[in-house]
């Protein structure tokens, strides 16, 4: 029997990964700075799959915790980006 939010726990992993090896290939490749601003984002959305997984579980103080992560991520890569 499958887990219920499976998919929303698979979305994550395969969000971190995707943010490691941007991370990782981001390293590598310094001249292109728009790898990094991918990887934040990514990494957003990871902790956003995590909101979804807490509001779904009734956990709303965590799900607001991760929001604000969401949120804090996003507006601080896109503020020292542009």
């Amino acid at each position: 029997m499958r887990h219920p939010y499976e998919n929303f726990y698979k979305a994550q992993l395969g969000a971190l990964a995707l943010a490691v090896l941007l991370a990782v290939l981001g390293l590598f490749k310094l001249d292109h700075q728009w790898i990094i601003l991918l990887m934040f984002y990514v990494l957003a959305a990871s902790f956003l799959f995590e909101a979804l997984i807490e509001l779904k579980t009734q956990n709303m103080l965590n799900a607001i915790i991760q929001l604000l992560h969401v949120l804090i991520i996003f507006l601080f890569t896109t503020i020292l980006y542009f």
